[in-house]
């Protein structure tokens, strides 16, 4: 790892931001992401996804750095620096709460993910995502740790929140909310990063456009929402650049200098 400070730390979505609606990294992003590291920005990506879903655009992007699983992992320059586990136990008492109302569940470490089975709505969100289907290990959560998981559901969000208040459930697609431990968000896996390099004291800048984003967007200096992003995230914003579709990555930088 190199000591000398760099200028600035730039937190990038993926989904909805560094990735079109297509999910690819448009050219002018990957152009924007060379010349930020040649200006000693050092890029993050910052997603709900985990390594093994990610780890191809972070080959294309030359991203080596990463807050993952909304903030339950944090690597840097490939050597893992933070994460948090949800216990075994609260992991059973969410998946029999969910077969009771129909609702499978996705475990997510930094290895694998595991499915309790396979629906047309756990088809349908890794379609929406782009990304090919998880494996069924229904009893993945008692032989490995898990680090964040997923409920399958497009519709009763207030259900599982109202009988688990040790857990935090956000909406990131039609189909699923994230779940994660009480108090985990991408703001702290960006904070542990931080912490463990003594990068406190660098400039900090995030491009986000969903629900997720929120907390990681009071957790830098400078948040650019893109113009596709929720409403809220949009109120929260030090700048709102072009959609995903649109140079939107590029335009961002640009307008802070940062190349």
């Amino acid at each position: 790892m190199n000591n000398v400070k760099p200028r600035g730390i730039c937190f990038f979505d993926m989904d909805g931001t560094l990735l079109n609606s297509e999910s690819k990294v448009l050219d002018t992003s990957l152009q924007a992401l060379d010349k930020l590291r040649e200006n000693n920005v050092i890029p993050v990506i910052a997603t709900g996804r985990t390594l093994i879903e990610i780890s191809h655009q972070m080959k294309i992007t030359g991203i080596e750095s990463a807050v993952m699983m909304n903030g339950q992992m944090a690597i840097f320059e490939g050597e893992k620096v933070y994460e948090d586990v949800i216990d075994a136990d609260l992991l059973a008492r969410l998946t029999e709460e969910a077969k009771s109302q129909n609702v499978e569940v996705c475990y997510y470490n930094d290895k694998r993910i595991g499915a309790t089975a396979s629906t047309p709505v756990v088809k349908a969100h890794y379609d929406f995502l782009g990304e090919p289907m998880p494996e069924v290990r229904p009893n993945m959560y008692k032989e490995e740790n898990i680090n964040m998981a997923l409920l399958l559901l497009e519709t009763g969000d207030d259900y599982f929140p109202e009988r688990f208040p040790e857990l935090q459930f956000v909406r990131n697609t039609p189909f699923s909310n994230d779940v994660l431990r009480k108090g985990g968000s991408k703001a702290v896996g960006i904070s542990k990063l931080l912490e463990v390099m003594g990068y406190q004291d660098v400039p900090t800048y995030a491009f986000g456009d969903g629900m997720n984003d929120l907390e990681m967007f009071g957790a830098v200096d400078y948040a650019i929402a893109m113009e596709n992003a929720v409403p809220l995230l949009k109120e929260k914003a030090t700048f709102v650049t072009k959609d995903n579709n649109s140079d939107g990555i590029m335009l961002g930088l640009k307008q802070f200098d940062l190349i």
